[in-house]
């Protein structure tokens, strides 16, 4: 078996393999503070067995790597594979400095030219929403970087005096009748337009064929918006973790 885990600034999440098959999966909040012990024992919650052989890890919080890494050596008794550009990829990178590329963007390239295959644009919708552009021959050209949903909420709660800190939803109609509907609909086409916006000039300026594949814990609230009509898959971070795992090991 397999275990894969994404460590991103908000939320980690996890799933174990079985036979190329991805059995259970489930995301936990980002605690720098806990141990390794203290996160053996969320994912033994989870996982009742002991027959973990592998493990592969993709981070962008470098302060839990050290944790991760002894809790696998500790619980399972294994070396994990740590994703980088080191690794032998599907994909090639014409951007100057592949080291500087979050390892979950790595990976989500990778996994989408594996399974939809390229030209691709790629949007994370995480922490930080983020768009990866590869091209028609697996070339990662590079990305675009914006604050993600939940950032803008807490910014905007935190830069003023009266806005509370609000859930994000897709709203109901355009206009907000309260200050909470307000904020909801003002975020979130501010997302849509801005996504959109950004789609429209990759397609544009670099390969009008390119499919859209969506990903990330806010992606089926805005896939009806996204034009044009998106992949999602959710899952693309552990598919390809999975990936990667099986060409280097």
């Amino acid at each position: 078996m397999l275990l894969g885990i994404d460590i991103g600034n908000t939320h980690i999440v996890i799933g174990y393999f079985k036979d190329d098959k991805l059995l259970k999966k489930w995301r936990v909040s980002t605690d720098e503070k806990k141990t390794e012990d203290e996160y053996a024992g969320l994912i033994t919650n989870f996982i009742k067995t002991n027959k973990i052989k592998q493990s592969i890890i993709s981070s962008v919080v470098p302060n839990l790597n050290r944790t991760f890494k002894k809790m696998i050596q500790k619980y399972y008794n294994i070396e994990p594979m740590m994703v980088s550009p080191d690794l032998k990829l599907n994909i090639n990178f014409k951007y100057p400095h592949p080291e500087e590329i979050g390892a979950d963007r790595i990976v989500n390239a990778c996994a989408a030219v594996k399974i939809y295959g390229p030209p691709l644009i790629v949007i994370d919708f995480g922490t930080a929403t983020t768009f990866c552009f590869i091209d028609k021959e697996s070339s990662y050209q590079g990305g675009l970087i914006l604050p993600g949903v939940l950032l803008m909420i807490r910014a905007l709660h935190q830069g003023t005096a009266k806005l509370p800190e609000v859930e994000i939803k897709k709203p109901e109609q355009i206009i907000g009748a309260n200050t909470v509907e307000s904020i909801q609909a003002g975020l979130y086409y501010q997302a849509v337009g801005s996504i959109n916006y950004i789609t429209d000039l990759l397609l544009k300026n670099y390969d009008k064929k390119s499919k859209i594949i969506i990903t990330g814990g806010l992606a089926p609230m805005f896939k009806d918006h996204i034009i044009p009509h998106p992949v999602i898959d959710q899952d693309l971070t552990l598919k390809g973790l999975h990936i990667l795992h099986k060409m280097n090991k």
